[in-house]
């Protein structure tokens, strides 16, 4: 069995449910539960709560990369779960910003809590500098190769480096979790800024000859040329993927497209939603 139930996204229709510009999917599987980011503020626990998923009953925490909208939440879900690790890349901690029109519209986006509050957590800290299993359907892996000649870095994020200097940011950080299921692999990405097709191919390479059932999560088409969300979907089906549930930053615009062509394939959730994915 694999159920997903989202916490946070942009869009929340539900009555008594919040929305922010964030990620965190709340995920079940006959082998423990898993929770994939947890927005920019505690927004997921709230819904969460309201929704009545406990979670003092994750097995996991896993980061998909280190900027604001995805670890905001982590000190909030480390008072609520004491014993749940927390899979995230080292470099995620690298200080990161924003940069659009020159220096002067710089902005910080990375983790939003203080060196103190990442002592405090060192302890749940499972840096995932390679590929890790989590539970035996489910592994983090970062490190995505890039390959993909339509998918570029976006060129306004930066990164301070370890030697104090920014440069832009290749996202060294970004990963992606992956289950295994009876119908195929689940893949699982925060904001594919190493380009989701990119993500595609890496997780088949993990899992070679394996159907993708279903890819979830943000896939970054949010002011990219036309061509690129084109091709993004051409990719789509050439690669067989039976399920997309496009989130966070895909953009209203690409998920609209991907609906339109992929049909019924196409599952547009927000906040609160939930869906089996198998049983």
């Amino acid at each position: 069995m694999i159920k997903i139930h989202i916490l946070c996204d942009n869009y929340a229709k539900k009555r008594g449910l919040l929305a922010e510009h964030g990620l965190s999917v709340w995920i079940e599987t006959d082998d423990g539960n898993i929770l994939f980011d947890t927005g920019q503020t505690d927004v997921f626990s709230s819904n969460a709560e309201t929704s009545g998923v406990d979670l003092t009953k994750a097995n996991a925490l896993v980061i998909s990369h280190g900027h604001y909208d995805h670890t905001g939440g982590i000190p909030d879900f480390c008072k609520l779960n004491a014993l749940a690790p927390i899979y995230i890349h080292p470099k995620a901690f690298n200080e990161r910003f924003f940069i659009s029109g020159g220096e002067t519209e710089k902005r910080s986006i990375g983790v939003p809590w203080s060196s103190d509050v990442r002592k405090k957590l060192s302890g749940r800290i499972n840096s995932t500098v390679i590929t890790k299993q989590i539970n035996s359907v489910a592994v983090v892996s970062p490190m995505i190769p890039r390959g993909v000649t339509f998918e570029d870095v976006p060129h306004y994020f930066f990164v301070r480096n370890e030697n104090d200097e920014i440069s832009h940011d290749m996202f060294i950080d970004e990963q992606i979790l992956v289950l295994k299921g009876n119908k195929g692999i689940y893949i699982f990405v925060g904001c594919s800024h190493v380009g989701v097709v990119n993500c595609l191919r890496y997780a088949q390479k993990l899992y070679p000859g394996e159907k993708i059932a279903g890819l979830i999560g943000g896939m970054h088409l949010e002011g990219v040329p036309d061509i690129r969300i084109e091709l993004t979907i051409r990719s789509f089906l050439n690669y067989g993927v039976e399920t997309v549930i496009p989130l966070h930053c895909t953009g209203m615009i690409a998920i609209c497209e991907i609906k339109r062509f992929l049909k019924e394939r196409c599952h547009i959730l927000s906040v609160g939603d939930e869906i089996v994915l198998e049983r």
